[in-house]
């Protein structure tokens, strides 16, 4: 991270505690925590790296021209050392620091939770941009820094890629930043030096990957995250899900909460559920306003309550922030309907865990529609969660077609069978391990008023064993809806009929004799 811009900062200013070695202090004007950074008066942080010798990084570290060593122990080597309790942190912070703290600059909002962050961060940055005219957002589906749009954003992105981040909207004059805080960054502290006006809560729901340790890692960090709030911070959480409803009476019993099956402070009741929309009667305070979406589900309806909670926790009116939810008509790979008219509505969703399998189901069958499943086999799943996977499928599907994409079919055939271990009845399911062609199945033999999930890719691309060629589940169902509607089912007139000459018996008679 380069901030030569700005004037060095003081190591023993910034960790007063820290205990330096073969200095008093250390000015620098960047860091990193890669050894071959190719910086100027820089700080190199070690033992981030657990593949790698501490000692053999800082002597790389050292021919790169680092001038100090940030380390949680004494490493012997003669560039002087910053001793801290945590690098990790440090780091965060000094990244934040040297980027000029763009937190004081700019409205920072925190998305955490176990499901349903990237919806809510996307609708938080949709009902902004609508007021605020211009929005910075870090999803795992992307980002922006306000003027720039369609940023590759990953979800293990480091403190400095955050830290450039916000350095790059306050720039562009963008008035607030939007943050999906995923488990990785959680883990790595990749947050710890951010500031925060609004902190989200979406649930604290176990998901199927998720053991008990990881649990209470993850509470154990959005404790942490509740010190980085702003002396004006706010805290939202979602008043549905009772553990984090529980945590959050611990924690900040003074958050505001959203609902719609509890009592909150932003609640909503349901109007009416279409195949293609849904209509939410919202009231926040005194105010009292509808909300329609092309979103379908209620976690999406949820994911909206959400929005609206924070625009309410910042004075905003009603009418506005229910309108900038709206604009928000679809989320990539998140029960995307394909955009094309045909008899049976087609669905996209990324649900690759029977917990997500099962939101994205009931949002589409909660009306008795009968549904199609295209199911992709999970992927680094355990025996007993590809079960589960399978026994949601049976459960909620009308007809089941599971493919493999991810793995050879001889790889692959191990796991297929372990879904199929979670169902009463296997040989109900049909496998396909082309996805394509378990997709045009899906598609041809759907009849009018049914439903058809494409689930386990979302928004992601997949090869096939013919055409090697990147393809997703919207662009390949797309193709084939319209094939479909170009085909003329030609039925010829009677008098067009061919003459069918009519059969005649015939006896043969033998000779007597």
């Amino acid at each position: 991270m380069d901030s030569s811009c700005y004037l060095s900062i003081s190591l023993k200013s910034l960790f007063p505690n820290a205990k330096f070695i073969g200095t008093e202090d250390i000015q620098c004007q960047a860091c990193d925590q890669y050894p071959d950074a190719p910086l100027k008066n820089w700080v190199f942080a070690a033992g981030l790296n657990p593949w790698a010798s501490p000692e053999k990084e800082i002597l790389q570290a050292q021919a790169h021209g680092a001038i100090g060593v940030l380390t949680e122990q004494y490493l012997p080597t003669p560039v002087p050392q910053c001793i801290v309790p945590n690098v990790q942190d440090a780091l965060a912070k000094l990244s934040i620091h040297l980027a000029g703290n763009p937190c004081q600059k700019i409205l920072t909002i925190g998305v955490v939770g176990t499901h349903g962050k990237t919806t809510a961060s996307l609708l938080i940055a949709s009902m902004l941009k609508k007021i605020g005219k211009s929005v910075a957002y870090h999803t795992t589906l992307g980002g922006s820094t306000g003027q720039q749009t369609g940023l590759i954003a990953q979800a293990s992105d480091d403190a400095l890629t955050l830290a450039d981040w916000l350095k790059q909207s306050v720039s562009e004059k963008t008035p607030a930043a939007i943050l999906e805080l995923t488990d990785e960054m959680l883990q790595s502290h990749a947050a710890a030096g951010i500031e925060f006006d609004v902190l989200v809560f979406t649930s604290l729901r176990r998901n199927q990957r998720c053991d008990t340790l990881q649990a209470r890692g993850i509470e154990n960090a959005m404790g942490r995250l509740l010190g980085q709030l702003k002396e004006h911070g706010v805290v939202v959480c979602n008043a549905d899900d009772a553990r984090l409803n529980r945590w959050a009476n611990r924690s900040c019993p003074q958050a505001i909460r959203y609902g719609i099956d509890a009592d909150a402070d932003v609640h909503a009741r349901r109007l009416r559920s279409l195949p293609g929309e849904q209509t939410l009667m919202l009231s926040a305070g005194n105010s009292v306003a509808p909300l329609t979406s092309t979103l379908l589900g209620d976690h999406n309806a949820r994911h909206m309550l959400c929005a609206v909670a924070v625009g309410y926790s910042l004075g905003l009116e009603l009418y506005e922030t229910v309108c900038g939810v709206e604009r928000l008509e679809r989320v990539p790979g998140r029960m995307q309907r394909v955009p094309v008219d045909h008899h049976a509505n087609v669905y996209v969703d990324s649900a690759d865990q029977a917990d997500r399998l099962a939101v994205a189901l009931h949002a589409i069958t909660k009306n008795g529609t009968p549904v199609t499943c295209v199911a992709e086999v999970p992927d680094a799943a355990t025996p007993e969660q590809l079960a589960a996977y399978g026994r949601v499928l049976e459960r909620s599907a009308s007809y089941v077609i599971l493919t493999q994409s991810r793995r050879s079919i001889r790889f692959g055939q191990k796991a297929v069978w372990q879904v199929l271990d979670g169902c009463e009845y296997p040989a109900s399911i049909q496998i396909v391990p082309n996805r394509q062609a378990a997709i045009e199945l899906a598609i041809r033999s759907s009849r009018a008023g049914e439903a058809i999930l494409l689930a386990g890719w979302g928004a992601d691309r997949w090869t096939n064993d013919q055409t090697k060629e990147g393809r997703c589940d919207l662009e390949v169902a797309a193709e084939l809806l319209r094939e479909f509607a170009n085909e003329t089912t030609y039925e010829p007139k009677l008098a067009e009929l061919p003459a069918v000459p009519s059969p005649t018996l015939r006896i043969f008679r033998g000779k007597a004799g």
